[in-house]
């Protein structure tokens, strides 16, 4: 009923007459006042509007609007030019609230706001100088937190401050009552700004007093232990072990991998065990090595009578500048996006950069070397105990076939192309029963 309201059950076009609008909707007021202290407020906060203004294609108003503390439901109401916003169960006394419009809001012509609007009032008591801000890390991506919700929980009533972080995994939540809280950090896979099960996220306590800056790093928490899912050789030393789960840092410690042969089930003599990364960074310091002496080859040998030109030698690789702007200022409101870099790429974020080089990213791959090769057609048998980020350890096995390689194919068996193939004798007919039978010579 409320969307028939909204869009008039029809397809919203340009009206007719006059030139066509560009700009987005401008806000003239918000009731309440920014800093007012209003001890028996009893009626809706408003945005006003310069003209009629609808939300956004596939978003309620409800999803753009944020109200810290967080109430049990909240009542989002249009009428026209202006929006409504009041929690279901009234304005709780002495309480300081945080009241932030998203951007999103759009007039008739679609011109949309891109600039949040956040005011801070109270109905009791003055409104703190407090902040709590930082940064949130998808450990599990290695990627910035990107609208990751913020949330600050008060110890004793439960409480639950709230907000937004930006495109770079920035926040910051202000004019919170000095007290303790834990502070969590989820990475809201489902967009519904609540946390769930399976959902990364990442909490500390603090204790807020002025300002508290926190970095927190969202993984899935897990109280199973992590199991092989996959087992493969990668070369004839080296074995690959994939788990359902991402694996605490570091390598694991000696014995927590062992495979054996099977069906006698002798130990093998692992010479190391390493993580993905590990044995990715090994690998590519060879192919440079490799690169570089193959240059060097090159270049010593282009001189002399060959007559072949010389070839550059190969450049280094190196990554593309991307991710979100990591120079951009915290924002004061909860929601608050950093613009991305005109045209063209966007700068390196050097601060998520900076925190990747002290916890790099998870994984859920082992790479083990043997000390003797695998033999073609065997089988052997992997062991793994390994624990999770949260520090739950899983036992699992998995069997490892080493397949047999095709024989060679037998070039002689290859019949020249050019070579004109016989036409094949014609078979003997067959036998007609029905004949009479030939006659018998005479005895000599």
């Amino acid at each position: 009923m409320f969307a028939c309201s909204l869009t008039g059950c029809a397809t919203i076009q340009e009206p007719p007459g006059g030139p066509p609008d560009r700009k987005p909707p401008v806000l003239l007021s918000v009731t309440p006042d920014s800093g007012a202290v209003l001890p028996a407020l009893k009626d809706a906060a408003v945005f006003k509007f310069d003209e009629v203004v609808a939300e956004r294609p596939g978003a309620t108003l409800d999803q753009l609007i944020v109200l810290s503390p967080r109430p049990r439901a909240m009542q989002v109401s249009w009428h026209r030019d202006a929006i409504s916003v009041k929690p279901r169960e009234g304005w709780r006394p002495g309480v300081v609230y945080q009241l932030t419009l998203l951007a999103g809001i759009a007039d008739l012509r679609n011109n949309r706001i891109t600039k949040p609007r956040t005011i801070v009032f109270s109905t009791g008591g003055p409104i703190p100088a407090t902040t709590v801000s930082g940064r949130v890390v998808d450990w599990e991506s290695g990627a910035a937190g990107q609208r990751a919700l913020i949330e600050v929980m008060h110890f004793p009533d439960s409480v639950v401050y709230w907000g937004l972080a930006d495109s770079t995994g920035a926040f910051s939540l202000a004019a919170i009552p000095a007290a303790d809280y834990v502070l969590y950090a989820t990475i809201d896979k489902s967009g519904n700004r609540r946390r769930e099960y399976r959902e990364a996220f990442d909490s500390a306590v603090i204790t807020l007093d002025s300002t508290v800056t926190r970095t927190l790093w969202a993984f899935i928490h897990d109280s199973v232990g992590p199991r092989i899912r996959t087992v493969q050789r990668l070369d004839s030393v080296r074995v690959r072990l994939e788990f359902n789960q991402m694996l605490r840092p570091g390598a694991p410690e000696a014995g927590f991998v062992t495979i054996a042969t099977l069906p006698d089930s002798i130990p093998m003599t692992l010479t190391e065990v390493v993580t993905q990364a590990a044995y990715d960074s090994v690998q590519a310091a060879k192919h440079a090595a490799d690169t570089t002496a193959r240059a060097r080859v090159g270049a010593a040998a282009a001189p002399g009578d060959t007559g072949t030109a010389r070839r550059p030698a190969p450049q280094p690789l190196v990554p593309p500048a991307g991710g979100p702007p990591g120079a951009a200022p915290l924002p004061s409101f909860p929601g608050g996006g950093a613009p991305g870099a005109a045209g063209g790429r966007a700068p390196v974020d050097s601060t998520l950069l900076r925190l990747l080089k002290e916890r790099p990213k998870l994984a859920n791959t082992l790479v083990a070397t043997v000390g003797t090769p695998l033999r073609a057609g065997s089988r052997y048998l992997v062991r793994a105990r390994v624990a999770n980020v949260s520090g739950a350890v899983g036992e699992s096995r998995q069997v490892l076939v080493v397949p047999v390689p095709p024989p060679p194919r037998d070039s002689t068996r290859v019949r020249d192309s050019t070579r004109v193939r016989a036409p094949a004798p014609a078979p003997a007919p067959a036998p007609n029963p029905r004949a009479p039978p030939a006659p018998t010579p005479p005895p000599p």
